[in-house]
């Protein structure tokens, strides 16, 4: 295996790291710098496999293209193990389409060796060749989820589709053994389609039994919400394995009596004990609220409880008004070309026809350019506690913060027809019992915006995760994250700021008290419009921690390397352009980008190890 050069040094051995797992302490502390998981060096195939001068992965690493929506999972028999998955755009030059991307590191994240997924196209490897995916014709993946098993076993999750018809859109699980060093198999856990008529699986889920006291140990739960189209009634689905990943159940609803749900997450307690926790939307036709719901099963996932409530909150989900709505409506179904999949997914709380904001044809009224975002809940358990207890954490807008809309930008919910937006922030709360804690902010901070939380639990000792714009000079309730509307050009877009961070805390599970620490040394701008045609940001949907004791790896999605430019195309906004070349046509149009490879969509996943 070949591995990066050129690094970070850590600040400690890799025996050292392993040390750290087994003497929790009582801060939040980096080890060693931040780290990217992604960097421009080659890719490897999976099991030594050597690739053909036209298999599409000779050009990863060297096209510095896109990753985004990362995970991670830490080894919990060798904890200097570490995985982590993206959305990897790599591929987009020589397949014609995003697959997901596998990394992994052998030193506790201090150095990688970064791969692809088997089965894309153009792969003529044996393990490639035998992918369902690849044999269904399918061109994109993404949407990465991790879990380990106690026995060196990987299970790798995510959504699989085509955005041309026949989408034939798949959940996928692939299974990797001998400490994620090898490759096994991938196979379909659920179908669904056509996407075009609304119908989409998407948002996976992913968790295995590792409970000290269950008698389920070793199954393999997965979740998903299953969109069915602007009118449907969307649901989590749900299937489990019970021989290692070679067969999945038959899926099944479990978000009984909910619509417009999604966001699925998994924890299992030392005992064996399922609970999936998602978000539902506030829907009159529903006639439901905000809130974060929760299923339990107390049979191996065999079945579960009807669904009941884990907290009600205000979203923090932003939403703006286009500034041509026909232009926009246009434009729509490419918004996110070589994002993470087909536009299908349940409303937000916030009120616009725009989830997010660019330039050209998705240019809003507020001036804004900015990145998606929805409140979503994230939930975890420690395998190894003698008791039973779960963890929850989910981001939101603080009460108290409110204030009407200046512009047409709106992240809270509305007071009749007043737009409004709020500080969102990270909340809170754990499961005792039948009774959930009193929701609390986890890093209250006065200024900055908190989203994208993620946690995790083992061996007594919590670790949390989010981006946070606590150090944007220009922040304000009234802006996005990465916008100053105080200083506006002759167009009236805002100007870019270096607006997003990404945090850490951990806590003893024994006494709740969080130590919360910085993990990004460089503030990113995060609204670069790498997406759409270069018109609009996207930021993916989560970051992801995983831990063994106090030991945890964090990642994120960063853009600090992309390469700022100016799209001649349009006036305005210029400082949230990317790098990119264009020859005027006749007519006054421009041609397509032609130097794509040259660091205007260099947007990479970075991690960073800590210890709590």
């Amino acid at each position: 295996m070949r591995f990066r050069t050129g690094l970070p040094t850590a600040a400690v051995t890799l025996g050292a790291v392993v040390a750290l797992v087994a003497a929790p302490a009582l801060a939040s502390t980096p080890v060693g710098a931040e780290t990217p998981v992604t960097v421009d060096s080659a890719y490897v195939k999976a099991n030594g496999r050597t690739p053909s001068a036209t298999d599409a992965i000779t050009a990863c690493g060297a096209n510095r293209r896109q990753q985004n929506e990362p995970s991670a999972a830490v080894d919990p028999r060798k904890p200097s193990i570490v995985v982590a998955g993206s959305n990897d755009y790599c591929t987009v030059e020589l397949a014609g389409g995003t697959w997901a991307g596998f990394y992994r590191s052998t030193t506790g994240g201090q150095a990688w060796t970064d791969s692809l997924l088997p089965g894309y196209p153009t792969d003529t490897s044996p393990e490639g060749l035998a992918s369902p995916l690849q044999q269904r014709g399918i061109a994109n993946a993404g949407d990465p989820v991790q879990a380990w098993d106690l026995q060196g076993r990987l299970f790798y999750m995510g959504n699989a589709f085509n955005r041309t018809a026949p989408q034939n859109g798949s959940v996928w699980v692939a299974t990797y053994d001998q400490d994620a060093a090898h490759y096994v198999r991938t196979v379909i856990v659920g179908s669904a389609g056509p996407a075009l008529n609304g119908r989409f699986n998407d948002k996976t889920a992913i968790e295995v039994d590792r409970g000290v006291h269950s008698t389920h140990q070793g199954n393999v739960y997965a979740a998903w919400s299953l969109f069915q189209g602007l009118h449907g009634n969307n649901s989590i689905q749900f299937s489990r394995s019970t021989d290692h990943g070679r067969t999945f159940s038959q899926p099944a609803k479990i978000s009984t009596g909910s619509k417009d749900v999604q966001f699925a997450d998994i924890a299992v307690t030392s005992d064996g004990t399922v609970y999936i926790a998602y978000r539902q939307f506030d829907s009159s036709r529903g006639h439901q609220v905000n809130q974060v719901a929760y299923v339990v099963s107390h049979d191996g996932g065999a079945t579960f409880s009807k669904p009941a409530t884990a907290a009600f909150f205000e979203p923090f989900d932003a939403a703006d008004s286009a500034g041509d709505p026909a232009s926009a409506a246009e434009a729509h179904d490419q918004a996110y070309e070589n994002a993470d999949g087909p536009e299908s997914e349940a409303g937000e709380a916030s009120v616009g026809d725009s989830r997010d904001c660019g330039s050209g044809p998705f240019a809003c009224q507020s001036g804004f350019v900015f990145f998606r975002h929805d409140s979503q809940p994230r939930i975890t358990a420690d395998p190894k506690a003698d008791d039973q207890r779960v963890y929850l954490v989910y981001d939101a807008t603080i009460p108290g913060t409110e204030q009407p809309s200046q512009t047409t930008y709106n992240t809270a919910d509305p007071s009749g027809a007043t737009l409004r937006v709020g500080q969102g922030g990270i909340y809170y709360t754990s499961l005792s019992g039948s009774t959930w804690s009193t929701p609390s902010l986890l890093a209250p901070t006065p200024r900055g915006h908190q989203l994208f939380p993620d946690i995790n639990a083992d061996g007594g000792v919590l670790h949390a995760v989010w981006h946070d714009s606590r150090n944007d000079p220009a922040y304000n309730v009234q802006y996005p994250a990465g916008n100053d509307g105080a200083v506006r050009d002759a167009q009236g877009f805002a100007t870019a700021t270096k607006g997003l961070d990404t945090y850490a805390a951990s806590s003893p599970t024994s006494s709740v008290s969080w130590a919360v620490t910085r993990l990004s040394a460089d503030s990113q701008m995060p609204n670069r419009e790498m997406f759409g045609d270069r018109r609009v940001p996207f930021h993916g949907d989560y970051n992801y921690v995983s831990s063994v004791g106090a030991f945890a790896y964090n990642v994120w999605t960063d853009t600090r390397q992309v390469a700022p430019g100016d799209d001649p195309r349009y006036l305005g906004g210029e400082g949230f352009d990317v790098l990119q070349c264009r020859v005027a046509e006749g007519d006054g149009t421009y041609g397509a980008d032609t130097c794509p490879n040259d660091g205007g969509l260099d947007q990479d996943i970075y991690g960073r190890a800590t210890t709590g």
